[in-house]
């Protein structure tokens, strides 16, 4: 059975077209009602975070930084070397859960060796090299009893994560080996019967080499990657407004300063086409601090264009990494308040796949 998502206000809110010609709706009537429909142009608001959260108290130190309710922390975990070895992090699991937040686990099939990144080829994870580690890793996801999203292998559109080969093979195979991977890992799931594990299929904001300006790069389209409805219960897509960070002499290429629609709305559109009624998350984003720009309205037009497109969440990368990408609010944050009101603090709440 294809598995589903389903969101208990998420009904509610995106029929809009039945709320509005219908008398009641099942589940929702009332004040009930009337809360969902005011609920339904806001959105969730979550954390990417830089190593594994410890503490339901660190998450809460971080979250009065940004000014913002926090409902959801993205944060990230790479697979072992040894397939033997169980690297599952029920500690961060537990902080997130524990801080009334859902966790995003940004799960990366690769490890380092000699302080070097290897990607592990598609062929050792769909011939079943892997098998023990995802199928320990599914059963120990089931038992935590509470919905989690797993982004699994992340911006596979662009040459830093050619997942499942290396860097030199990124290139016409890549689609067709990514699909492989992905569907492998979540019918293993399926297979254990995981309910509680929602997978995200997340491009980059921007797919490189661009298919729209290189005729030699259709193959790098985001569609070419998609494993299918049925691998897939939530979409999703990164971006980031680098400013002027980026310079051609010391990173090989100029960055600008671009404003949230102008980077996200071509993968929107796609994501769009690709699957019209799965929701839409934006799994990482942030704005670089600039002299002479409005980094403050910068970040409230950012989610009101994302509620205008009915994204469901939106998370911030909360780290001091590339550049210093976090919120930090002070008493003249000129965000803070205009975005409290159209957000509200309750996490996702994810049904059982199939109706459990």
């Amino acid at each position: 059975m294809k598995p589903t998502l389903s969101l208990k206000f998420y009904f509610c809110m995106l029929l809009a077209g039945i709320l509005l010609t219908v008398p009641f709706f099942p589940g929702c009537t009332g004040k009930e009602k009337d809360r969902f429909l005011a609920q339904s142009q806001r959105l969730f608001f979550g954390l990417a975070v830089h190593g594994l959260p410890q503490s339901a108290d660190q998450i809460k130190i971080v979250e009065s930084e940004t000014g913002l309710p926090v409902s959801m922390i993205n944060f990230f975990l790479q697979w072992p070397k040894d397939p033997l070895h169980n690297n599952f992090p029920q500690h961060a699991f537990d902080a997130i859960h524990q801080a009334g937040a859902m966790a995003c686990l940004t799960w990366e099939p690769m490890h380092h060796e000699d302080g070097q990144p290897r990607l592990i080829p598609a062929e050792e994870i769909v011939n079943g090299d892997y098998d023990g580690y995802i199928d320990g890793f599914a059963r120990q996801v089931r038992a935590l009893g509470y919905p989690v999203m797993i982004r699994f292998a992340h911006e596979m559109n662009i040459d830093q994560y050619p997942w499942g080969g290396k860097r030199s093979e990124y290139g016409p195979e890549s689609p067709r080996r990514y699909r492989e991977m992905f569907r492998y890992v979540v019918l293993r799931f399926k297979n254990l019967d995981v309910k509680n594990a929602f997978f995200a299929f997340c491009p980059n904001a921007e797919s490189l080499p661009r298919p729209e300006k290189d005729p030699g790069a259709e193959w790098n389209r985001a569609s070419n990657y998609y494993p299918g409805s049925s691998y897939v219960d939530l979409m999703g897509m990164d971006g980031y407004n680098w400013g002027q960070t980026r310079t051609i002499d010391e990173h090989g290429w100029q960055s600008s300063w671009r404003t949230f629609e102008d980077i996200f709305s071509s993968m929107y559109r796609q994501l769009k086409q690709i699957d019209p009624e799965k929701p839409i998350f934006i799994f990482e984003t942030a704005a670089a601090r600039q002299e002479g720009q409005d980094r403050g309205r910068w970040v409230r037009e950012a989610f009101f264009t994302a509620a205008r497109w009915n994204i469901r969440g939106v998370f911030w990368f909360q780290a001091d990494k590339e550049t210093n990408w976090r919120l930090q609010a002070d008493p003249s944050c000129s965000y803070c308040g205009p975005v409290r009101r159209h957000f509200f603090s309750p996490m996702p709440l994810f049904e059982g796949k199939n109706g459990s």
